[in-house]
């Protein structure tokens, strides 16, 4: 698909299509309007402002341990998430599809709050388009009279309360250049900061001091502001690839900001972040270790979101204040410069931060998502921990440690001796598949095999044939070009323009329709949809290549092709699958089991091979109490299954406020 990298003024259709996506989902009564339908966004009690902020009861039958809006609004991008060194308290910000006026087009930035990541409650809106809430009467700030898009939020020394470290939120407004006459791009850089930093612990009340904009007249997107030790500047980069600064932590505390420049090592592309190296992944710390201390270890993260998100890794040089600093490839890691896939599905917008680990000194990397799924809300990823393996050259992202608290007592658990008769059922009970962790280990056998989970309807599981040419039949959805032609282009035509575009089309249909009589569309497809049979009209459709699929019933498949062992290589790849959601897994010689976890929230599956060395999203509605889990495999292999039923994280703001502190 082409990257999303869109002109600023097409972003809201942008978030429009975002909300099209998801109206398959029966929203609450009242439904909220899209932003930027024009007329104001209903909520609860009228139009939504400062203490009127719910757009409907809660969703039901929703994702329950997975951070969905709690106000029966629309969301999108993780903005700012943030450990508050203050308080203790960790705070995710998101993109909530609501709006203040007439004239806003929304979202604006919505507010979770949690002490320990397991349990949650929905705040209040935090930070609203047009208004500083946190006076009475509300200050009108023109600056971002619009919107307030995805921001970033980063903890500096001496902003909070005597002096010590405490959150700044760097966030792009939106403004109308018919009410502001200093608004000519239609984006600005503003900050925002508690209002009452020591008397408000969950930090519900923020302000937009008096020195907004910061910097006026830019492109939407910060990033998270990384800071040069040696001179103490800070910078941040926006989506357009400039680069700003502030001279020091007491500089961006009063919102001193300046232009540095376009840097061409930076990509063109949204929700940019870029941090330093992460440390090793577990049990790869001796290769992690060894690279270091040679000074051979790659220094910086690239991550940007273009159609998808990716990362790079590579060597960063800073410069003097005021000067670009260069970002490039490392020598003997060059590969690793290459934009990488973070996660195959649905998953985009991401935003990393740093956080403390329980009864540590130390801090990890936490990266969130925002996962745009087809038939349920959207919905932020589960929290990943970031981080490199050396010895694999890869970054991983797995579940945080403390997901496993959420777990409850084991459905099933069973040491299986799989062979090739078939799909083997783990007799898990009724409505457990829906909200769940599954965690299965393969030990890989001495030849080419294929194995793993499925979910569903397990009657309705098996391989579905795509041939090349179909009479009466759909594959719907997939199309990137359709175009109407007369009645003698006919299937053949369609299917000889799909074979011109090459790699990029994957699947055709020919359908009979309009005008003249005999004519018909040709739909060119980029990925191969399940067939569906169609009455009453006169269809074909193929694939390119015939194609077998294995989650086209009410069922999906989670499998690993793994190609057999190869002790002369430094790594065998092998081909994994979660729905129709496609990627690779390095696995190392050394390596003789295979680890796959899956959880299942309603309406979506993350998956995670290998620790996370691989993450995808793959949408699929498992909500049904019925639907099981099952386990595959093409050859004798053993398997070590475990399914957790998975609680919920939701509690009330009371809750999280009366709670102890865990984290320092």
């Amino acid at each position: 698909s082409p990257p999303l990298h869109l002109p600023l003024p097409m972003r809201p259709l942008a978030l429009a299509l975002s909300l099209v996506a998801a109206a398959a989902w029966e929203y609450p009564s009242p439904r909220p309007a899209r932003p930027g339908a024009g007329d104001p966004v209903q909520c609860i009690g009228g139009p939504c402002a400062p203490g009127n902020d719910y757009c409907g009861e809660p969703f039901t039958n929703a994702p329950g341990f997975h951070l969905v809006d709690q106000h029966g609004c629309g969301e999108n991008d993780p903005n700012g998430p943030v450990f508050d060194p203050v308080h203790g308290v960790i705070h995710h910000f998101y993109q909530i599809h609501l709006y203040y006026g007439d004239d806003g087009r929304g979202p604006d930035y919505g507010h979770f709050v949690s002490k320990d990541f397991i349990h949650w409650a929905d705040v209040r809106t935090a930070i609203w388009n047009g208004l500083d809430a946190s006076t009475t009467p509300w200050t009108a700030t023109p600056y971002d009279t619009v919107a307030i898009y995805t921001g970033s939020a980063v903890v500096v020394d001496g902003a909070g309360p005597d002096g010590k470290p405490g959150v700044i939120q760097i966030y792009p407004g939106l403004c109308d250049g018919g009410e502001w006459e200093d608004c000519k791009t239609g984006t600005g850089l503003a900050q925002a900061v508690p209002a009452d930093y020591r008397s408000d612990p969950l930090l519900v009340n923020w302000t937009k001091p008096g020195y907004n904009p910061i910097v006026n007249n830019t492109q939407r997107d910060p990033s998270t502001p990384w800071k040069n030790p040696a001179t103490g500047e800070w910078r941040l980069r926006t989506f357009d690839s400039m680069v700003y600064g502030s001279a020091s932590d007491e500089d961006m505390i009063q919102g001193k900001w300046y232009e540095i420049g376009e840097s061409p090592d930076f990509r063109e592309c949204e929700c940019p972040s870029f941090y330093p190296l992460p440390g090793p992944s577990s049990g790869f710390e001796e290769a992690y270790e060894s690279h270091r201390t040679s000074g051979g270890l790659p220094t910086h993260v690239h991550k940007t979101s273009c159609g998808g998100d990716f990362w790079q890794i590579g060597s960063y040089y800073p410069a003097e204040p005021k000067q670009l600093g260069r970002f490039n490839a490392t020598e003997g890691w060059e590969d690793l410069f290459d934009q990488k896939h973070m996660d195959a599905g649905p998953f985009y917008a991401s935003k990393d931060g740093v956080y403390p680990v329980k009864g540590s000194s130390e801090v990890r990397r936490i990266n969130w998502g925002w996962l745009v799924l087809p038939t349920s809300p959207n919905t932020q990823s589960m929290p990943r921990e970031i981080t490199f393996n050396a010895a694999a050259r890869t970054l991983q992202q797995a579940p945080i440690e403390e997901m496993k608290e959420l777990r409850g007592d084991p459905a099933v658990s069973k040491s299986l001796s799989l062979n090739v008769s078939g799909l083997t059922d783990l007799g898990v009970g009724p409505g457990v598949i829906k909200q769940s962790e599954t965690l299965a280990y393969f030990d890989l056998p001495d030849r080419p095999a294929r194995f793993g989970l499925t979910l569903g309807n397990l009657s309705d599981s098996g391989p579905t044939v795509v041939g090349n040419a179909m009479k009466g039949v759909d594959l719907p959805g997939g199309d990137y070009n359709i175009t109407h032609h007369g009645a003698d282009f006919g299937a053949k035509g369609c299917s000889a323009m799909c074979a011109a575009d090459g790699d990029d089309c994957k699947a055709w249909t020919w359908v009979i329709r309009g005008k003249p009589r005999g004519s018909g569309d040709c739909c060119l497809k980029n990925s191969i949809p399940c067939p569906v049979p169609a009455e009453g009209i006169e269809i074909v459709s193929g694939a390119m290549e015939e194609t077998t699929l294995y989650n086209c019933g009410s069922s999906m498949e989670c499998t690993v092709d793994y190609p057999g062992p190869d002790k002369s290589a430094p790594f065998v790849n092998a081909s994994v699958a979660c729905g129709e959601q496609i990627d690779t897994l390095r696995l190392l010689p050394s390596e003789s089991t295979v680890e796959l976890r899956l959880f299942t929230d309603w309406s979506f599956v993350e998956a995670y091979f290998q620790n996370g060395r691989v993450a995808m999203t793959a949408p699929k509605l498992l909500g049904d109490d019925s639907y099981g889990c099952g386990v595959h495999a093409s050859t004798s292999l053993t398997a070590n299954v475990t399914v957790f039923p998975m609680n919920s994280i939701w509690v009330d703001e009371d809750f999280v406020r009366k709670a102890p502190r865990i984290y320092n």
